[in-house]
């Protein structure tokens, strides 16, 4: 994967960062996450995990014991963050952190006036 990395794939990959989660979830994390700004519709969400899957980004998580099942019989599909995955994130959020510091330089910062 190159980067830079659209805004919901690193949401995605952030959200997973800490706990596995399912698409219902994920989808309200990322939501939650980015304050409103990135608010993936669910099919769409499932396709972008079906493309990080492939690139060995996120896999396929166990599902937890004390999981709540919506349908019976069927349990939720649960995601989590691989290794390649978790490093992706972090050369993302670098490739963040100097853009940043550049608009910082620049006098970009948000309420500064030049």
């Amino acid at each position: 994967m190159t980067l830079p990395l659209s805004a919901l794939d690193f949401h995605v990959l952030v959200a997973l960062a800490d706990e596995d989660l399912y698409g219902y979830a994920l989808m309200k994390a990322v939501d939650e996450q980015s304050g409103g700004v990135v608010t993936p519709e669910i099919g769409s969400l499932y396709r972008v995990l079906a493309r990080l899957t492939a690139e060995g980004l996120v896999e396929d998580a166990p599902t937890p014991a004390d999981a709540e099942s919506p349908h019976p019989g069927r349990p939720r599909r649960y995601y989590r963050l691989t290794d390649r995955g978790r490093g992706v994130a972090r050369d993302e959020t670098a490739r963040l952190q100097r853009a940043v510091s550049v608009a910082r330089a620049a006098n970009l910062t948000p309420g500064r006036e030049p």
